[in-house]
């Protein structure tokens, strides 16, 4: 009797011995079977559809559950889904803030539930590695290449004028964009006139509006940097209508339209910043805190662990084909 009580126990010991490293597994290869994703999409647009559509594929192929919601732009809505991941036992939550400020309160809601935030990026106070991380694009990093584009293209000119063009104003890319293009343009000690600047939120139809009445003013004006493709597509539209082709427009994003723009010789440049490329990395770090794993081994991670970035890369006319 007890040899037999003590094979059941070596037996026992040698199932959860299995079990274990089939969890230590899962983890290390950034798949479970079981792992539920809930993810809150602050709005919709281009860039965040496609975004949505490669986590959505990154989920199917890794054997995982991803449940998209989309809030809208409603804060009230997105704080609805967090409850619904704690109530209903989602295991990770990815997130596109509606708005960044109220990161804190989201890491506070989901309780003990793993944060990825996507598409905007929180204070990095929320940040904790393994717990509530960021995956996206370093932003400044785009305003710079759009700096560096305008300071070669302008460099016989005595002084620039230059029209900014920003996104939502709580946003993380608007910010860092905005911040990195400016920085860009004092750190080289030329004579930078901005003539307007202000938020279209990432609208094509606002840009060109904003647009149609700065042109009346009649003010000189060399290049419009704008924060996204949209905005400068709306920038392109008004210039059309006034018969303008003297003005230089910059956009970010690399989008169809936008990247279709540049080989028409309508835009100068974008930044290609790679939505599949956040939708998959987002989607692979949200498996590895879900199955209690680290994403140390997650391309892109910063060294803190509370970051993952996806890199951003320069277009023009010169290697615009390699993006469409």
């Amino acid at each position: 009797m007890k040899k037999s009580l003590s094979i059941l126990l070596v037996i026992a010991l040698w199932v959860c011995c299995l079990c274990g490293c089939g969890s230590e597994q899962a983890a290390e290869d950034g798949k479970g079977d079981d792992v539920r994703i809930l993810m809150t999409l602050s709005s919709a647009d281009t860039f965040r559809n496609i975004l949505v559509n490669q986590a959505q594929q990154t989920a199917k192929e890794s054997g995982v559950t991803l449940d998209l919601f989309d809030a809208d732009g409603n804060l009230e809505n997105q704080v609805s889904h967090i409850k619904k991941a704690v109530s209903e036992g989602y295991d990770v939550i990815m997130c596109g803030p509606v708005n960044v400020d109220t990161a804190k309160e989201i890491t506070v809601l989901a309780g003990d539930i793993p944060v990825v935030f996507y598409n905007s990026c929180p204070d990095e106070s929320v940040l904790k590695a393994d717990k509530y991380m960021y995956v996206g694009s370093s932003e400044e990093v785009a305003g710079g290449y759009q700096a560096e584009y305008i300071l070669e293209k302008f460099a016989s000119k005595e002084e620039i004028n230059v029209a900014i063009f920003k996104g939502e104003k709580n946003h993380s890319g608007t910010v860092g964009r905005t911040d990195g293009l400016k920085s860009g343009l004092k750190e080289s000690g030329e004579k930078i006139n901005y003539v307007f600047e202000d938020f279209a939120t990432w609208d094509q139809a606002t840009a060109e509006k904003y647009f149609d009445i700065f042109l009346k003013t009649g003010q000189p004006c060399d290049v419009v940097a704008c924060n996204n493709d949209s905005m400068a597509l709306g920038v392109i539209a008004s210039c059309k209508k006034a018969g303008r082709n003297d003005i230089m427009v910059l956009g970010v994003d690399a989008t169809a339209d936008g990247c279709a723009a540049i080989e028409a010789g309508d835009m100068a440049f974008t930044v290609y910043q790679s939505a599949t490329g956040q939708g998959e990395a987002a989607v692979k770090t949200a498996i590895a805190l879900a199955t209690g794993g680290s994403a140390s081994n997650i391309e892109g991670v910063t060294e803190d662990g509370k970051y993952v970035w996806v890199p951003f890369e320069r277009v023009d006319s010169s290697n615009v084909k390699n993006y469409e």
